[in-house]
């Protein structure tokens, strides 16, 4: 006896035939509808003025000023973002003296921010009868013809290593301590070959030490603030903070007084109680540097 063989069901192969060509006919027209839709977006932009330069922002730029940043950018009025060619501006942007490195970042549309490095300006100096400044590698810019920031400190009497040493003094303290100093006169002596004098924005003269002057002068505001003033803001007691090798604090009337012209030694002297609070506060702010020198060492 011969088992019957089962019939197949053309009809249900050929319904799930069907069902799957449809279904690859629906991904391939939906890929190729993305697509087109995808170059028609693609061809908007380009040609549409989506895509043209309309917004241009600079930042971290502090002594060049933007609008000469942005005339360096040679952006005009059909330029596009695409095809802007932002690494030829970069190199236009960094032959300024100043600029230590630019940036440019594309926006998603139509905008352009450019990401400005500077030179650090540490001080200004005068080179055949102009003031010039001075950038923490030490470069004295010769040729500079922009306006000198108000913040730097003039330098005068520094020559050779010494005034290395005091650059790489000045590239360790923030742009906020530099501009408390007005003039550093360099005023060596046999025994003491490093002695330079500060001439503060605030009218108090600092004496000190190019070796030290950046790790003891941050305390600087303290310091100030601890020695009793007037109302017109002038010293009480007049003299000078000598930080040359401790810390310390010496009236003028001390130097007159001294016979022997040395007076790094004395402490302030105070008769009143006003006087006697501002010399512990002085005290505190000068014993901050005296920790800080120990944590160095």
């Amino acid at each position: 006896m011969t088992e019957e063989i089962p019939k197949i069901d053309n009809t249900f192969l050929k319904e799930k035939r069907m069902r799957q060509l449809k279904k690859r006919r629906r991904i391939q027209l939906g890929i190729v509808g993305s697509l087109l839709l995808l170059v028609v977006l693609i061809l908007v932009y380009m040609y549409s003025p989506i895509s043209i330069v309309k917004q241009v922002t600079v930042s971290g730029n502090h002594y060049v000023a933007t609008d000469k940043i942005e005339k360096a950018l040679k952006v005009g009025k059909e330029t596009r973002v695409y095809s802007y060619d932002s690494g030829a501006a970069e190199k236009r942007i960094e032959k300024h003296a100043l600029i230590k490195q630019a940036d440019i970042h594309k926006g998603l549309f139509n905008s352009l921010h450019v990401e400005i490095k500077e030179h650090e300006i540490v001080g200004i100096t005068t080179v055949k009868d102009k003031e010039v400044p001075i950038i923490e590698n030490g470069r004295i810019l010769k040729d500079f013809n922009e306006t000198l920031p108000n913040e730097a400190p003039y330098l005068e009497g520094f020559k050779g290593t010494e005034k290395q040493k005091l650059v790489e003094a000045l590239e360790k303290m923030s742009r906020t301590t530099r501009a408390q100093i007005s003039e550093i006169v360099h005023e060596p002596k046999k025994n003491q070959p490093h002695l330079i004098r500060l001439y503060m924005r605030d009218g108090i003269e600092v004496l000190g030490n190019t070796k030290t002057i950046a790790s003891k002068l941050k305390y600087y505001p303290s310091m100030s603030q601890a020695l009793e003033k007037d109302e017109t803001g002038n010293l009480k007691k007049s003299g000078f903070i000598d930080l040359s090798v401790g810390a310390t604090f010496i009236p003028y009337e001390n130097l007159k007084n001294d016979a022997n012209g040395s007076a790094s030694s004395q402490q302030i002297e105070t008769k009143t109680q006003q006087e006697d609070e501002a010399k512990d506060e002085l005290q505190k702010a000068l014993n901050k540097i005296k920790e800080g020198e120990q944590q160095n060492n």
